[in-house]
């Protein structure tokens, strides 16, 4: 089968598309644009999004969205009765299938995809009458930290039987997937992308005076995301470096432990606790900053990144240096020494050293941007990734 975009045969008109049923609960938790900007880049496919329960709605506009979990709604589809919703989930491991099949029925749905494995292991069934061809995309968690757990074993036993492909962010997760039980032939690597026109490219330098140099993290406060091993090493060079400051934006539940180090001796005034904000704050903040940082580890339960932060994907298109940990996929979506410096997972002491080569030598801020955008707009184009999941869908339609 020839799967080149340019094939004329593949090219589907806007009024005959093919439906993908889209499955996340809840859509769309606030870290997830990645999922939101999968469905409006994509013009050879028609989304629907199924899910149990919504959120941030405004962030990420879309339409149509089914939510099953709310019983009031009014678009003729038949909810199941919420306790044997809970009963059905928890105990046997699998979302009521009624509900979907009929949406499938309405929509004309050719196709489902799902997002997190834990989400695909609840819904598989949905595909089995009839059979449709069943896709779910891992993002970390879901592949690192679930399968320790007897339970999700269990349940991913199931979905490795009856799914279709398993979608991997890198090579590390695809990897990941094998060691849990995936059919290795049926794992594809799809790397997630960006919008670049949204990311203003701009070479950094040291800005003029006194004013300050920033460095930024974007990232929920979770054991995996290593914020504490960045603020530790930022106090080592502190002394050295007075005009840096760190910004974070963020939340979770390390916020006591990440602001009490900030609140030490050497980092006291200079670290900005943002908050989690919205797009255009962020991308704001992308623009001002000087330098990024992503200090990822593995978490003492198995929660990782599975495949790499999207924010390393933005950073880099706006032109930002990167200073990051050798962990999961990070290493396939940056440039080690070109558009990043990448020390050890854990190790204070090596994130201090790289980060103090970064500061140390301006001069290499331009090149660094620039080879971090060109490997962005090479590899992590959004409309490129999409056409290569529509790759995936072609294979089994």
């Amino acid at each position: 089968m020839n799967l080149d975009p340019s094939n004329p045969a593949l090219r589907v008109a806007p009024g005959d598309q093919r439906a993908v049923a889209h499955l996340v609960t809840p859509y769309l938790f606030l870290t997830g644009g990645w999922i939101h900007t999968q469905l409006v880049h994509n013009r050879s496919f028609r989304p629907v999004v199924i899910t149990q329960a919504t959120e941030n709605e405004t962030v990420f506009p879309f339409s149509p969205v089914y939510n099953l979990g709310n019983p009031r709604a009014q678009d003729g589809v038949r909810r199941a009765d919420p306790l044997w919703t809970l009963v059905s989930k928890y105990l046997l491991g699998q979302f009521p299938a009624e509900p979907y099949r009929a949406i499938y029925e309405r929509e004309k749905v050719d196709l489902i995809h799902a997002h997190l494995g834990w989400e695909g292991a609840r819904t598989v069934m949905t595909a089995t009458e009839p059979k449709r061809p069943f896709v779910v995309s891992f993002y970390g968690r879901d592949a690192g930290m679930l399968p320790r757990s007897a339970y999700w074993r269990a349940l991913y036993t199931r979905l490795w039987k009856h799914a279709d492909r398993f979608i991997a962010e890198g090579p590390f997760m695809g990897e990941t997937l094998v060691k849990i039980g995936a059919p290795a032939d049926r794992i594809r690597v799809v790397h997630l992308g960006i919008p670049l026109e949204q990311f203003r490219f701009a070479e950094r330098s040291v800005p003029p005076g006194n004013a300050p140099i920033i460095g930024l993290i974007a990232a929920s406060f979770r054991e995996k995301k290593g914020i504490p091993f960045a603020l530790q090493a930022f106090a080592r060079i502190a002394r050295r470096h007075p005009r840096v400051r760190l910004r974070i934006i963020g939340d979770g539940p390390q916020r006591a432990q990440i602001e009490q180090l900030a609140r030490g001796p050497e980092l006291a005034g200079r670290v900005d606790l943002l908050g989690y904000q919205p797009p255009a704050v962020y991308r704001a903040e992308l623009e001002r900053a000087h330098f990024f940082m992503a200090p990822s580890v593995t978490a003492a339960d198995g929660d990782s990144e599975g495949g790499a932060p999207v924010c390393l994907l933005e950073a880099q298109a706006v032109g930002l240096p990167v200073v990051a940990t050798v962990h999961c996929d990070i290493p396939e979506v940056t440039r080690e020494n070109q558009s990043a410096f990448l020390a050890p997972e854990r190790n204070v002491e090596a994130l201090a050293l790289r980060l103090d080569d970064l500061l140390s030598d301006p001069a290499r801020w331009p090149r660094m941007g620039r080879a971090g955008r060109a490997h962005i707009e090479e590899e992590f184009d959004i409309v490129r990734q999409v056409e290569r999941m529509n790759e995936v869908y072609r294979e089994l339609l």
